[in-house]
């Protein structure tokens, strides 16, 4: 590697102060990790979560088949006929960086996908569609797979440790950005890289990483997903052909949390007797931006007392964070929608079921009805005690003041309730596409998928 010069190596007025705390070798150490984890250190529980993370990842995917931004993606880079478009691209039809792009973006498309706090994104998104990809092309069990998945998991989780909450507040939509590290190491486990060629794989995505959370509420934002699963399968794959990259780019100067953190901590030890970051996976129940979701179940909590049309003023108290990502004020589209506490606190308030896909359309947005109650609701930030936390106070017409709040933040402590509330999800939302059927045939693969010799069958089901 060829050292800066002196004049290279001078910090900028505007340096991330904190990027010095990173070990030199902390790059390294992560690929050392992923090249060295096999199945056998992979608890029954991560296997569980990853399974529940596959079959929400391929229900939400499925589910947004007739999207537009699918379509278009679809008829740039797919194989499918212009008179349908597959539920799920093929690798072997499509290629593999096509079918990772394509099912990337249709996995975000609806914004119904999982959620990692401490990755401050959606962890499935990049890593299922480029792990699948690789597992369409390659002898690769189903017990492979999954544990490709808790290894994505698991370094888009402590990467985003690292840069904490700057890189997000700086703009930076994380599920593109850090989804790409994620979805590289996921390739590079399936593909069996040793220490050296991950280390040069985490530095192509490094070099790749990019979305802006500007791009929310337009197809932009799902493309971020797409991208960062292409990308990140592009770095694995090429590295496994030898091809080069800074081993230090995550540390390094002018490397990844130089220039996309304020302040960054240092890179801890992986130790997963402590459990694997797939077993914090928050999964999604309503159709929006998950920091809406706390905002809608504390209305649920005062619907049985009221309704919309008793409303005189709501108040909604949520970290400030929450403004610069979900407070679009006056939607007009449906995309918009899914970004506006507001508009979905009055849905919520009137009985809406905001899990339904079809909620959210551009018609939805204008009603008048819910344009003139979210005039009345207005938005605090507030120092909570949960970042995912949120607090409202609704004051009726005949004069009382209600109020209730929820944290949607927390992993669920119960994985068999998990199981039967992500089963249900995914049949509202596939099986009005695969058909009862179908359905029921997918689901009965991702079950039994860490027993499988193969995503064969699983992949059957979608030709």
């Amino acid at each position: 590697m060829i050292a800066p010069t002196s004049s290279d190596s001078r910090p900028a007025p505007d340096a991330a102060v904190g990027a010095s705390s990173l070990a030199e070798g902390s790059t390294r150490r992560l690929a050392c990790w992923i090249a060295e984890l096999d199945n056998a250190a992979v608890s029954a529980s991560a296997f569980e979560w990853a399974t529940h993370a596959t079959l929400d990842w391929l229900a939400v995917t499925v589910a947004a088949v007739s999207e537009p931004l699918v379509r278009m993606l679809d008829e740039e880079y797919g194989a499918a006929s212009s008179d349908r478009v597959s539920p799920l691209c093929d690798a072997t039809r499509g290629g593999a960086w096509a079918a990772a792009l394509i099912n990337g973006a249709a996995g975000h498309a609806l914004d119904f996908d999982d959620v990692s706090a401490r990755m401050h994104g959606h962890p499935s998104a990049p890593v299922l569609p480029a792990a699948l990809a690789v597992a369409q092309l390659l002898p690769v069990s189903g017990r492979d797979f999954l544990r490709a998945v808790v290894v994505g998991h698991e370094v888009q989780a402590r990467i985003g440790e690292v840069l904490g909450g700057s890189h997000y507040a700086r703009g930076f939509h994380a599920t593109g950005t850090l989804g790409t590290f994620g979805a590289a190491a996921a390739v590079a486990a399936l593909l069996g890289l040793d220490e050296t060629r991950t280390a040069h794989a985490l530095g192509l995505a490094a070099t790749q990483a990019a979305g802006l959370k500007s791009m929310f509420g337009t197809m932009a934002k799902p493309l971020h997903a797409g991208k960062a699963a292409m990308n990140g399968l592009m770095a694995a794959r090429l590295a496994a052909r030898g091809f080069t990259a800074n081993m230090d780019a995550i540390e390094c100067f002018q490397g990844f949390a130089w220039t996309q953190a304020d302040e960054v901590v240092a890179l801890r030890p992986i130790d997963t007797r402590e459990g694997f970051a797939v077993e914090q996976t928050l999964f999604k129940y309503h159709a929006s931006c998950y920091l809406t979701h706390s905002t809608i179940e504390a209305v649920r909590e005062l619907r049985p007392h009221l309704s919309l049309d008793d409303m005189q003023s709501l108040e909604i108290a949520v970290p400030p964070g929450h403004l610069s990502v979900c407070d679009i004020a006056e939607p007009d589209t449906g995309l918009c929608m899914k970004f506006s506490i507001r508009h979905l606190a009055v849905l919520a308030l009137d009985g809406a079921d905001t899990a339904a896909l079809d909620l959210y359309t551009d018609r939805m947005a204008g009603q008048p009805r819910y344009v003139q109650a979210r005039a009345r609701v207005r938005v605090t930030p507030t120092d909570l005690a949960h970042k995912h936390a949120a607090g409202v106070t609704l004051r009726t017409r005949d004069g009382r003041t209600l109020a209730a709040q929820a944290n949607v933040g927390i992993a669920a402590t119960d994985p068999a309730a998990q199981w039967r509330r992500l089963t249900q999800k995914a049949r509202a939302i596939a099986a009005p596409v695969l058909g009862e059927s179908r359905f029921e045939r997918l689901h009965a693969q991702v079950a039994a998928l860490a027993h499988a010799p193969s995503v064969a069958s699983l992949m059957e089901i979608f030709q």
